[in-house]
């Protein structure tokens, strides 16, 4: 990739919704990036997603994306399943890749694919978008200044009901595969930290269909100190939401479009989140594109989101040998 070209050409392979919210991002930016080839097996969603966004080039396959495309960055919204053999063939042709989350549906699978990307000396990240989606990025800057001492705990509640379709409903793994890795995402960053012990219990409710677990709680033990809760469900009629952060000196309150500051004094101090989605996973692709630029690796780089992934695996391990698991047993 040149580092001086621009807009930069960008391949899509899968051309489901979630490919809409790339392409929205992308729209808003028309000299940095330019949507040019779409890849897709199905030939009616292919057409009607090109015709949509005005994409010239339309494949069938990965190879054809490759051959013929002329694309200089390609983003992968396949079903997590297929996920290897799509971006495996495109990090071989030295293409860098932005893959959607979760990287893979095993650790392992997702160690593979990382070694493929260190092995072929080409970059790739992973859209964990709620970095930024989600106020974790304004969470991360604040204590990082340490005005609020250590945090020490993370609590959050996540409860709705939500009604999916198609290839999601066929996999075993789904509330936590689905969202809860962007938190276990999220909290890492927030925190600058690695989880050290995971423990997870699981229900599947009628309320929704999904695979084995449509609602979780979790408890995450950080190395330096701060415990993490998450309960979340896709089965619930309750509709709760909310994140909070305990200090020694405060605390923080995390939503979407803000965050509030609560200093040791009573002070409250409101911080906007200049992000929306679209935005949000825009930046992520962005980054990529930098960091071909400045010779480094992207934030959320496939070799960062790997540790992710080790936290999601050691909660279905968790959830289903009744146990804590370390993270060092998930290798």
């Amino acid at each position: 990739m040149s580092a001086t070209k621009a807009p930069y050409r960008i391949g899509i392979v899968g051309a489901g919704n979630i490919s809409k919210l790339h392409l929205e991002g992308m729209q808003r930016h028309p000299g940095r990036v330019t949507a040019v080839a779409l890849c897709d097996p199905d030939a009616q969603t292919l057409a009607a997603r090109a015709g949509e966004y005005e994409i010239g080039k339309t494949f069938s396959s990965v190879a054809g994306m490759i051959a013929q495309g002329g694309v200089d960055a390609a983003i992968v919204c396949t079903p997590t399943h297929i996920r290897r053999p799509v971006v495996a063939p495109l990090l071989e042709a030295g293409i860098p890749v932005l893959c959607e989350k979760p990287l893979a549906e095993t650790y392992a699978e997702a160690r593979e694919i990382a070694e493929i990307a260190r092995a072929t000396g080409t970059r790739m990240a992973v859209n964990q978008n709620f970095r930024r989606h989600f106020a974790f990025a304004l969470a991360r800057e604040v204590l990082a200044a340490g005005r609020l001492g250590k945090p020490l705990q993370v609590a959050q509640v996540v409860q709705y009901l939500r009604h999916d379709k198609g290839w999601r409903l066929e996999r075993k793994r789904y509330v936590m595969a689905v969202m809860s890795i962007h938190w276990f995402d999220g909290y890492r960053f927030m925190l600058d930290d690695e989880a050290d012990s995971v423990y997870c219990r699981s229900v599947n409710s009628p309320a929704t269909e999904g695979g084995e677990d449509t609602a979780v709680s979790v408890v995450m033990q950080f190395r330096k100190g701060a415990i993490v809760s998450l309960s979340e469900s896709f089965s619930s009629y309750a509709q709760i939401h909310g994140c909070g952060v305990d200090c020694e000196a405060g605390g923080l309150k995390l939503e979407y479009q803000k965050m509030l500051e609560i200093r040791a004094s009573g002070e409250k101090i409101e911080h906007a989140n200049p992000y929306d989605k679209a935005e949000a996973t825009y930046w992520v692709l962005d980054d990529l594109l930098r960091a071909e630029e400045e010779n480094r690796e992207p934030e959320v780089s496939v070799h960062d989101n790997v540790n992710s992934m080790r936290i999601l695996e050691a909660a279905y391990r968790s959830a289903a040998e009744n146990r804590v698991v370390k993270t060092e047993e998930i290798s």
